[in-house]
């Protein structure tokens, strides 16, 4: 279902969420910290435009990621890995995320239009399989991940923003940062009706990220630390290869927990289509137990 506001209470929202700010931006800190003189922010369309430039040629995308996150394995132990491996996207929606130790796979994150899928094979092979439009409280409990899978396609700054949206663009409130934000249809369903982008304003490169609900709270605030260079096949591309963030630690309101990704040899060659189809992975693995994650308490391990 695409949520879709009625035009005046979601101009009332957004321009809400765009005056109240975050406690960093406005908070704490920043009065000793300086302020930068800015005219006017620059328009929404444009700063989207711009911001789209760097990320146009990564629809397809690969690099070797490593992961620190925590879950609940299926003995309901509470588990902290730091594992190594790959990630792969192809936008709007198919991640798939595989992670190991010596060399061999250990955990599964992916989803396709519909659906996502978390392995876990540390002891018994499990899968546990739910739908994008019900991600509960207890997948979040489950999944080495406490985010949707599409939020954390978002929240890794490889998604365009819509120039065409009902959008808004603020200075931080020291100046050095340029706010865009924008309703996000496609995301509702998710929870996550709004996302605010908080960029360089000289090089449109992504600092932080914010997805708030349809109430204007931040459910997930992720931050960038670094860049690493995207090597990108020829024509692809204008004006040279593109940068990302090198590590992303990401926060999930109502939990302690944190994920953080470190990004290197990033590419948008090398995807393999097969990644996305979880009966070739299930397959693959010799995975045979798969639980239903929108099923009731009482149905399955859980």
């Amino acid at each position: 279902m695409i949520w879709r506001a009625p035009v005046a209470s979601g101009v009332l929202a957004m321009s809400a969420l765009v005056l109240a700010g975050c406690p960093d931006q406005q908070g704490k800190g920043l009065a000793d910290a300086g302020v930068v003189s800015r005219g006017p922010a620059p328009e929404y369309a444009e700063a989207a435009a711009r911001y789209n430039v760097r990320i146009e040629s990564l629809g397809r995308f690969r690099a070797q990621v490593t992961m620190q996150f925590r879950y609940t394995d299926r003995k309901g132990n509470e588990r902290i890995e730091q594992p190594e491996g790959t990630i792969q996207i192809v936008r709007p929606d198919h991640l798939a995320l595989s992670l190991g130790k010596l060399g061999q796979v250990k955990f599964w994150l992916g989803s396709d239009a519909e659906r996502y899928w978390w392995l876990d094979m540390m002891d018994e092979p499990v899968a546990y399989v739910g739908r994008h439009g019900s991600f509960s409280d207890r997948a979040a409990k489950r999944l080495g991940v406490s985010i949707p899978p599409r939020s954390l396609i978002r929240v890794l700054c490889l998604t365009p923003i819509d120039e065409r949206a009902w959008g808004a663009t603020q200075w931080s409130a020291d100046g050095e940062r340029l706010g865009i934000t924008t309703m996000l249809a496609d995301e509702a369903e998710d929870g996550r009706g709004r996302q605010r982008v908080w960029v360089d304003p000289a090089t449109y490169r992504p600092i932080k990220i914010e997805l708030f609900d349809a109430g204007g709270s931040a459910v997930v605030v992720a931050h960038m630390e670094g860049d690493e260079r995207v090597e990108v096949a020829a024509g692809t591309t204008r004006g040279g290869a593109p940068w990302i963030p090198k590590s992303i630690t990401i926060h999930s309101k109502g939990t302690d927990a944190s994920i953080r990704l470190s990004l290197s040899s990033a590419r948008n060659e090398g995807v393999n289509d097969k990644a996305f189809n979880f009966d070739e992975v299930v397959a693959t693995y010799g995975v045979e137990e798969i639980v239903d994650l929108d099923a009731g308490e009482g149905n399955g391990p859980g």
